[in-house]
């Protein structure tokens, strides 16, 4: 089922996912892409630069803009980024959504929060969306805190939870273009045997957000791939499927890394209410890492890079 509405608002759509739902709406639908710092530029949307944590800002915005829908995938994501300055992590993930929910209840807009998996501590496995969340980092528990913040202001917005991969819009690299550029080098990388979750492909992700919201759906939901995988064993994979040395990867643990802030070690999702919803299986792992190389081989990466002013 497509989405019935016209105008859909994309933030941080020079991110990850931002970048690859933009392109993935604008065939049908009428794309506001919003940005911050790194400027785009399409003739398939109407890009527009905004601070959406100023909260003036952010209704004027809607109230020019007047979107269907809002997909707000804006979020600063550096994890120890975050750890080391708190306020920032707070403004940008927990005020930022709130003045978004606030001014699309004042419009009328419906709204999907797009949120991560690394709300759960680690100590479980395979978390459902009825599972309490148990943040163990700064980046973690302000994403929450803007989980919270979404559905307090806005009772119909859909949250997401997931983790995803995939082509990047900005120069800086994704993890999966990140190991396939090393092995491609012939350089060795490590893999973590201690960090487990359920990666998605963005395009899959985004297609499954479009497909949510033709559907009018609303809550939480946990939208990820349908297999548990290891840091380590999702590079194996990425290589193999790259036709790449797994051999190249070391297995290690994250005790042995230089990250600053802590990590939860599991945050496998469970997908079975966004599957029973839309009567859909969600990808796994060698489907996506086919479709990350398909878009690969087809130029894909060309076309999103040249998104950039």
């Amino acid at each position: 089922m497509a989405v019935a509405m016209s105008r859909i608002l994309v933030t941080g759509a020079s991110g990850l996912l931002g970048a690859n739902l933009a392109l993935a709406a604008c065939g049908e639908h009428d794309v506001v892409a919003i940005y911050h710092h790194h400027a785009l530029t399409s003739s398939r949307f109407r890009a527009q630069s905004a601070d959406l944590s100023l909260e003036s800002k952010t209704s004027e915005l809607l109230s020019s803009t007047r979107p269907d829908w809002i997909v707000h995938c804006a979020a600063v994501t550096n994890v120890d980024e975050c750890q080391a300055h708190p306020a920032m992590a707070w403004r940008y993930n927990a005020e930022m959504p709130r003045f978004l929910a606030e001014a699309a209840r004042r419009v009328g807009s419906r709204m999907v929060y797009i949120s991560t998996d690394s709300v759960f501590d680690g100590q479980g496995s395979n978390y459902a969306e009825e599972d309490k969340p148990s943040p163990v980092n700064v980046y973690a528990r302000s994403k929450l805190a803007g989980e919270h913040a979404v559905r307090k202001a806005l009772e119909s917005a859909m949250i997401v939870r997931t983790n995803l991969y995939g082509w990047n819009v900005q120069e800086k690299l994704s993890l999966a273009e990140w190991i396939v550029k090393k092995l491609e080098g012939g350089e060795s990388i490590d893999g973590f045997q201690d960090v487990h979750f359920t990666p998605i492909l963005a395009n899959d992700l985004a297609s499954i957000i479009l497909l949510m919201m033709g559907m009018e759906l609303g809550g939480l939901y946990h939208v990820a791939g349908s297999q548990r995988f290891s840091k380590y064993e999702f590079a194996c994979d990425l290589a193999r499927v790259f036709g790449l040395d797994p051999k190249l990867v070391r297995p290690a643990s994250i005790t042995e890394s230089t990250l600053i802030a802590p990590r939860p070690l599991d945050t496998s999702l469970c997908v079975s209410k966004a599957s029973r919803s839309l009567g859909i299986g969600m990808p796994n792992i060698i489907s996506g890492l086919q479709g990350f190389k398909a878009l690969h081989e087809a130029g894909y990466p060309a076309k999103l890079k040249s998104l950039n002013m």
